[in-house]
């Protein structure tokens, strides 16, 4: 299943990629899901043996993508990794056709945690589309599939650029 999940990512970004975009087109980026104007997501994930905070954060309009990692602390603690920059508009466009896909607004929105298991990161994900935000919390033994593809395709976009 999680083949299937990459070579879909992998031909979606291919296609998205390949597609020529004149610089008079309009600035309104549309799809059939509608406009992506505006759209963003955040995947927060704390937690773990040894008590992480990592984010990630994709926003449309400009490609902007930012992670931060540090120990799972108050805020002073300094982030151990950080990365910003600049994703391809093929890449982008590509997540978020996935995000959409995966409905998060017809997701419930918080999955609980399980019980005993200190191991498992739980997860904040914030989704905007079309002027609308859904915010969902899971952790890695409640996350249904659907929000499971937007957490791997934003962290699989942010690693690749990173390269």
């Amino acid at each position: 299943m999680q083949k299937q999940f990459i070579r879909f990512i992998l031909l979606s970004a291919s296609i998205v990629g390949c597609a020529k975009r004149n610089p008079t087109d309009a600035l309104v980026l549309n799809d059939d899901f509608g406009s992506f104007n505006g759209a963003r997501v955040e995947v927060l994930a704390e937690g773990g043996i040894f008590p992480l905070s990592v984010n990630n954060v994709v926003r449309h309009d400009d490609r902007y993508f930012l992670f931060t990692q540090r120990r799972l602390c108050n805020d002073t603690c300094a982030a151990t990794d950080s990365a910003s920059g600049s994703l391809s508009a093929g890449v982008t466009d590509s997540l978020f056709n996935i995000v959409v896909a995966a409905s998060p607004f017809a997701l419930k929105d918080d999955y609980g945690s399980t019980h005993g298991a200190a191991d498992m990161m739980d997860y904040t994900i914030r989704v905007t589309l079309g002027g609308s935000t859904k915010t969902i919390r899971a952790d890695d033994g409640t996350m249904p599939e659907p929000l499971r593809r937007i957490v791997t395709v934003v962290r699989e976009s942010i690693s690749a650029a990173r390269k």
